[in-house]
């Protein structure tokens, strides 16, 4: 996925509704090879595949308990803001700084996750439809989405710290990049509504705790 007018994904063989279910089931299949993974290796396998495959495992890891690990919900936001800025430059790929790359996620947790969340990947990909696409893969919209991970990952570098912080911004952020991957502006649009209610309520949280 690229700012410059589409996103890598449109192209790839993987895109559209589907996409969800083969990430979600290519995932589970990684898990068995390793006892942990790496989010190199994440970076290098998922990635290669454009930012948006990437964003979603990402923005996954942190709506589920792999983002309560300590630790990783910072590691996951850090990775966020450079999907974000590296959208930005339409650098293909993802580079991950090796002091990053290194921190691992259990397999087992992974294995975990990705049963309980199939029957949901299914319910996604029955209802993402292409319609509204200048949000989804528009030159504007991708480069605000960009900023918007680089501000909502940023945060988390920060905030990763308040448990409930690692969640709340990974949901609209997962919604985001449903509605990139199946070239649903609509999916997208609720992202961006979802995003400024986040920022809102991560606010709070931070003011309640301080």
């Amino acid at each position: 996925m690229t700012v410059e007018g589409r996103t890598e994904q449109s192209a790839s063989a993987d895109s559209g509704p589907s996409a969800v279910v083969t990430l979600v089931q290519r995932l589970h299949d990684m898990s068995f090879d390793d006892d942990k993974i790496t989010l190199d290796r994440l970076a290098r396998e998922i990635g290669a595949q454009g930012h948006a495959p990437l964003l979603m495992v990402i923005a996954v890891f942190m709506i589920l308990p792999i983002g309560m690990i300590p630790g990783i919900g910072g590691a996951l936001g850090a990775l966020v803001a450079l999907i974000g800025l590296q959208m930005l430059r339409g650098r293909e790929g993802v580079w991950v700084p090796e002091f990053l790359g290194r921190r691992e996620v259990p397999g087992n947790r992974i294995r975990s996750a990705m049963r309980r969340i199939q029957p949901a990947a299914e319910w996604v990909k029955r209802r993402l439809h292409p319609r509204w696409v200048t949000l989804a893969d528009g030159q504007v919209s991708l480069t605000v989405i960009a900023v918007i991970l680089i501000l909502a990952g940023g945060s988390l570098i920060v905030l990763g710290a308040i448990p409930i912080a690692t969640p709340l911004i990974g949901l609209p952020v997962a919604i985001m990049a449903f509605g990139i991957l199946g070239r649903d502006g609509v999916v997208v649009a609720a992202g961006y509504a979802l995003i400024g209610l986040t920022f809102g309520a991560v606010l709070l949280l931070r003011g309640g705790g301080a």
